[in-house]
């Protein structure tokens, strides 16, 4: 009895975590972050398109996404540099925040007023711009994540960053079509814009992370500047010096790291079979079991949308009761068993409360496993390089599905729907087993910067993880 009560407690206390300002924080962020998919996509594809723009046209602004698989490309910068007037302000992560939500905030209301069907490049640029401010944005909030939270913090913070992501997507695709019905595009781009207020004042009111790890990199510039210096000249030391600290040690500091081929694989892997799945699940169930589309998308939108947000809460609290490895696994496990649903509602049928069963179960683990490799990810990397880690490693991450987008429908004809979905739990599997190769590993958390690695445990950048994900 007297164990039943301390877990009871331990789960109350990891429920009231979720009141902690600094993690309220990271609600309010992910939603500014969450607010612009949608007017760069869905909102923006049904203007465009009843503005007269053939769909075909309206398909191709799907590649204005690229700056958010591109963003590690300039993550460095963000890293490194400090925004001209404003970090000198606020702080390098929240001058950031500011000039990025600015920017996007801005983009939106440009978009609203000169978007266009009749002059469909001059759109296309403009939307470019938009989520290139917003993938941005995405960099340093996730940064700021990491770097403001502690690593037991990490599940929890991601889960609030998700809710708020996913109340702005709905803020902008569901409450911007209503609008639609009211007042012009325009005007709903400018509402939209204002909404952008919630993450400027939360950027404002918040604490600017530690920066005790970068000063660190900043002295390790200084020692490079000078050895460059000796073999270059003082014209390019400078140069050199700040290239390898900025791009080349972020990437130093994974592959030095013991077992850091797990490490990558695991970032590639683990979601594998859940990417084959959610690639195919629509088209599975309106083309192959002859739900309707209705029926699909209220499903989608009913239960799908609950038991995903409840998932993403379980994991998070799941992960603060028990440590990272035995998380992983049980939602790696969960994701096996979540894609087996498709075969049961293959054999089922066109059953609706089969439908309900499977469309729960496959978003109830779809929430878990994210907020679980959310935070492992963000764990994993070192708060001296926050920024190009996490998006390094998120764009690793997001590589099956980017891939398998585009040759699923192929092995489905070679296959068929039953075999391809065991095809997909059985590509799911290696990305679990490679979790108990991390675990020799202490799951790839980094030495922090600074220790000689014999007092890593108590250090305050990293040393707190060893404890509770062993």
């Amino acid at each position: 009895m007297r164990m039943r009560t301390i877990s009871f407690y331990r789960w109350w206390q990891a429920t009231q975590s979720y009141r902690r300002p600094a993690l309220f924080a990271m609600l309010l962020l992910g939603f500014a972050s969450g607010l612009p998919l949608a007017l760069s996509f869905q909102t923006l594809s049904l203007w465009l398109f009843e503005d007269g723009l053939d769909l075909g046209d309206v398909v191709m602004f799907s590649l204005a996404g690229l700056p958010y698989t591109l963003k590690f490309v300039w993550a460095p910068f963000i890293d490194r540099l400090s925004f001209p007037v404003l970090g000198r302000a606020l702080g390098q992560r929240r001058g950031w925040l500011l000039a990025s939500q600015i920017s996007v905030m801005g983009a939106i209301v440009i978009v609203g007023i000169f978007a266009s069907a009749e002059h469909p490049l001059f759109t296309a640029m403009l939307v470019i711009s938009l989520t290139f401010a917003s993938a941005t944005q995405d960099i340093v909030v996730d940064a700021y994540r990491i770097d403001r939270l502690s690593d037991e913090e990490q599940a929890l913070g991601a889960a609030m960053v998700i809710y708020g992501y996913r109340v702005g997507m709905l803020v902008s695709g569901g409450l911007g079509l209503i609008l639609a019905d009211l007042v012009s595009w325009t005007a709903v781009y400018v509402v939209m814009a204002g909404f952008m207020l919630v993450g400027i004042l939360t950027t404002l009111m918040s604490k600017e992370p530690d920066q005790a790890a970068k000063n660190v990199v900043d002295q390790s510039e200084l020692v490079l500047r000078k050895s460059y210096a000796a073999r270059h000249g003082v014209r390019w030391a400078g140069i050199l010096a700040w290239l390898h600290v900025a791009v080349w040690q972020p990437l130093e500091d994974i592959i030095l790291r013991k077992g850091w081929w797990a490490i990558l694989l695991t970032v590639v892997l683990y979601r594998i079979g859940n990417s084959l799945e959610s690639v195919t699940s629509n088209l599975f169930l309106v083309e192959h079991i002859g739900f309707s589309k209705t029926q699909v998308g209220l499903v989608v939108k009913g239960f799908g949308l609950v038991s995903l947000l409840t998932g993403v809460g379980v994991g998070a609290i799941l992960l603060k009761n028990t440590s990272m490895f035995n998380t992983l696994l049980i939602c790696g496990v969960l994701q096996i068993l979540s894609i087996f649903l498709f075969i049961v509602q293959a054999w089922a049928g066109p059953d609706m409360s089969v439908l309900a069963m499977t469309i729960t179960g496959e978003n109830f683990a779809t929430g878990m496993s994210s907020v679980a490799f959310v935070a492992f990810t963000s764990i994993i990397c070192n708060k001296a390089f926050s920024a190009s880690q996490f998006a390094l490693l998120s764009s690793l991450g997001a590589v099956p599905r980017t891939v398998l987008s585009s040759k699923a429908g192929v092995l489905v004809e070679m296959m068929g729907w039953i075999d391809f979905f065991a095809f997909a739990m059985v590509a799911a599997v290696p990305g679990v087993l490679l979790l108990f190769v991390l675990r020799k590993y202490n799951m790839g958390i980094p030495v922090p910067l600074g220790t000689n690695g014999k007092d890593a445990k108590d250090s305050k950048n990293g040393g707190d993880a060893i404890k509770c994900l062993s």
